[in-house]
């Protein structure tokens, strides 16, 4: 069977469609850039409460995932996108429950959930600090997470997201020798050696198998939070021989928000050598972009685009020295 052939219109069109088909079902995949919220259901004496509806529901796009308690009165939602969640409870003669719970990535939260009789017609509210106790009690793992406001507000030269991996203990930089790396960060945790680390965005691989370190740099603006996780960490993570990166990055809402930004450093506002004083050399970096999201349709479709570029000048026949005894006595 022959098929007639396409114009270059039908085939763009095609090709953009088979892209939306790939990206759902990678969406579908996605199990790394996620969290779990785990919890139990007690009446006001402690007896456990089996079938209480328990509804998660995700704030920024209004989606919800529902379940029902089982008959030890355990509730578990896996594979949560990260965010904030109003957590509701409800079941035949109590009042009904409402917690506000936040979800970092690669984190497992567990919520106790003690009802009231429907009489007292009450909605109790907590907040994720009243989750238990700062101790990971749900998993081993060795880890920590960059949060959202940390990535907006400290200052990282470069502006390369993978640097704040350093506020977690145990985590430097590793040194790169590859040219073709030369504006990748390679992290070193516990002492091993950086390019043997497991790098994912949004639960895709994203590791340089020939060379190691990541294979696309994500734009710091686009990333919402990520974790480091430096021992101990789950085999879902698969091959690892330094830390576990679990990247996610940010998403649309229900309300349109963006972005434009520069960020700029110029050797016009150096100072001179403290010795000779000597000009510096000449430097300009110039990294720009522009963050833009919203609703396709409310509570069901979403998007969020970003771009980021940069333009960069150095004088590399700069020769940098240190002033000896006698430089000193002659000047």
């Amino acid at each position: 069977m022959r098929f007639p052939r396409c114009s270059g219109h039908v085939r763009m069109i095609l090709l953009v469609l088979g892209m939306i088909c790939f990206l759902a079902v990678s969406a579908r995949a996605q199990e790394l850039g996620t969290a779990v919220l785990n919890g139990d259901v007690t009446d006001p004496q402690g007896a456990i409460v089996n079938g209480a509806e328990v509804v998660a529901l995700r704030k920024a796009t209004g989606v919800e995932r529902t379940t029902v308690t089982n008959g030890s009165g355990l509730f578990v939602f896996n594979d949560l996108v990260p965010g904030e969640y109003e957590v509701r409870v409800t079941t035949k003669g109590f009042g009904v429950f409402t917690a506000q719970v936040r979800l970092e990535v690669g984190q497992q939260a567990d919520l106790k959930v003690q009802l009231s009789l429907a009489s007292a017609k009450t909605t109790i509210q907590i907040t994720d600090s009243d989750l238990g106790s700062q101790v990971n009690t749900v998993s081993s793992v060795v880890d920590g997470v960059v949060n959202a406001r940390q990535i907006d507000n400290l200052p990282v030269n470069g502006r390369n997201f993978l640097e704040l991996s350093l506020l977690m203990p145990g985590n430097t930089i590793a040194p790169n020798f590859d040219p073709t790396k030369a504006e990748t960060i390679v992290i070193s945790s516990a002492g091993q050696l950086g390019r043997g680390g497991n790098v994912s965005v949004d639960g895709m691989d994203n590791n340089d198998d020939v060379v190691g370190g990541m294979l696309v740099n994500v734009p710091e603006d686009a990333v919402q939070e990520f974790q480091i996780a430096t021992n101990r960490f789950s085999a879902e993570t698969g091959r690892s021989g330094s830390s576990v990166v679990n990247v996610v990055t940010k998403s649309g809402t229900n309300e349109f928000h963006g972005s434009v930004y520069e960020f700029f450093r110029n050797s016009d506002l150096d100072s001179r050598g403290f010795f000779d004083g000597a000009s510096v050399p000449e430097f300009r970096r110039n990294q720009y972009g522009a963050t833009f999201g919203g609703p396709i349709k409310k509570n069901k479709v979403f998007f969020f685009a970003n771009f980021e570029g940069i333009r960069q000048f150095l004088d590399t026949t700069y020769v940098n020295y240190v002033p000896t005894a006698n430089f000193a006595k002659d000047n």
